[in-house]
């Protein structure tokens, strides 16, 4: 899709219950200014996520259930070239792109799309939003692998859903 053709996303706003992206941005190391992806291995720089692409059979279905998580969505757009269905999500500048390709509905296998993919993980304000959230999510009819629980060194608070395509969706706190 070129540049051209993409629909603006929405400004977020900081929330004083959501944690700030800087939070995550760096895991505490100070962040370069101004530097962008260097090849000099002596310098490295910091990448970050400018979006993440799932494959998916019904691109509305997906997007459906991912704005339930508070993301925006642009319209669906057909690529008339190639016939290739897509729809970006923003998460506060976080993006998640939805591709569907033609002929993807008729039951063609929908993981050689995907491969790889562990989960996607979101984070959120508190445990009640990952207990709430994950409510939610169940009482909508979508399966629910781990309910909320502590996890990890950090005792990190998660939950483990999947979304309309089986991809795992991790809720965090």
């Amino acid at each position: 899709m070129s540049s051209s053709t993409r629909t603006p996303m929405p400004t977020c706003t900081a929330s004083s219950s959501w944690p700030s992206r800087s939070l995550f941005a760096g895991a505490g190391r100070p962040q370069p200014a101004g530097r962008t992806v260097s090849s000099d291995a002596s310098h490295p720089a910091v990448a970050q996520i400018e979006h993440i692409a799932l494959a998916t059979t019904d691109v509305e279905r997906l997007c459906g259930f991912y704005q339930q998580l508070g993301a925006m969505a642009s319209p669906v757009f057909t690529d008339p070239g190639t016939g290739l269905r897509s729809c970006v999500l923003d998460f506060c500048g976080v993006r998640l792109e939805l591709l569907e390709r033609p002929g993807r509905r008729e039951g063609a296998d929908p993981s050689a799309l995907a491969p790889g993919l562990v989960h996607l993980g979101f984070a959120l304000g508190s445990a009640d939003a990952v207990d709430e959230l994950t409510r939610v999510i169940a009482t909508a009819g979508h399966r629910v692998l781990e309910r909320p629980h502590r996890a990890g060194e950090m005792g990190r608070y998660e939950s483990v859903v999947l979304d309309p395509d089986g991809n795992r969706v991790k809720l965090i706190v």
